[in-house]
């Protein structure tokens, strides 16, 4: 009896995993039409944030918990193209737990908004301004189109986007260390507030960006600038990681503010600053008959 009531569950089991495969007609539902898209914090005076569409929930990949200076998990997601209905919201978890949540915070969204993305097309949406009221600059939802560049031999590409209203326009030196980057010319001059530069291609090799005040030698934020790390070069077992040492890797810096004095978020920075977040990953190396050859990005 209990060798047949085993092989009966056996049965159920294997029935119930086969269901799972199609709909009950049978019927493959393939993906619609996606656009990919990716979320960034840059306001620097509230709690970390989350980002959600509220319209339907398949194709629709919340960026939760994203901290100022933060990328929402998983870079550039999938989402259904078309007119889509989206929210952010202060997130409910502030870093310091001492400190109690307001539930009339976290229910009121600081932007509620419908954008129409196009199928195959890149987008960075990036949060910038300031939530507290009277501010100059107040907070919105930025939404860039990307070019992506083609990746070429033995080469790098990046450029920079300037999020950081408090800080204004700068220079940005680009050098193998600090010192060689503010010897040199800016690579990228007066880049004001709310604009990004063209994508720059250079050889692979060690790369630190400092910014200074434009037309000065005046740094703004850390004189060690920031550096772009290495990458890991990738092999038949392991895909490559970007880097300024991995040819084809294509990144973009963002220039932020210093925090608000006083807010409760999880990105706490003394100082303006510069944070680096791939665009392209260098083409795949593994040799898995299951997996393409090649990847655009991250979808």
């Amino acid at each position: 009896m209990r060798v047949q009531r085993l092989i009966l569950a056996v049965i159920l089991l294997a029935c119930s995993v086969t269901a799972c495969a199609t709909d009950v007609t049978g019927t493959a539902h393939p993906p619609p039409p996606l656009a990919f898209v990716r979320y960034i914090n840059a306001v620097s005076d509230t709690l970390n944030l989350d980002f959600r569409a509220i319209d339907q929930v398949s194709y629709s990949q919340p960026f939760l918990d994203v901290p100022f200076r933060g990328l929402g998990g998983g870079n550039y997601q999938g989402y259904q193209a078309g007119a889509r209905h989206v929210r952010v919201f202060d997130d409910p978890n502030p870093s310091d737990p001492t400190v109690g949540v307001d539930p009339l915070t976290v229910s009121t969204f600081l932007v509620d908004t419908t954008y129409t993305f196009t199928a195959g097309k890149y987008y960075t949406i990036v949060h910038i301004g300031d939530a507290r009221t009277g501010s100059a600059f107040p907070q919105k939802l930025w939404i860039i189109t990307d070019a992506l560049p083609a990746q070429t031999a033995g080469n790098i590409g990046y450029r920079v986007i300037n999020v950081a209203p408090l800080t204004g326009p700068v220079d940005v030196h680009v050098g193998t260390t600090a010192a060689l980057a503010l010897a040199a010319a800016p690579a990228v001059s007066a880049l004001a507030f709310q604009t990004a530069s063209p994508y720059i291609s250079q050889a692979t090799a060690a790369t630190v960006m400092v910014l200074t005040l434009p037309g000065t030698a005046t740094v703004v934020g850390a004189a060690a600038g920031a550096t772009v790390q290495a990458g890991t070069a990738g092999t038949t077992a392991a895909d490559p990681i970007y880097g300024s040492g991995v040819a084809g890797s294509i990144f973009t810096a963002f220039v932020f503010d210093a925090t608000a004095a006083g807010a409760l978020g999880s990105g706490q920075f003394a100082t303006p600053g510069i944070v680096f977040w791939p665009d392209l990953q260098p083409a795949r190396t593994t040799t898995d008959m299951f997996v393409p050859a090649t990847r655009v990005a991250n979808p």
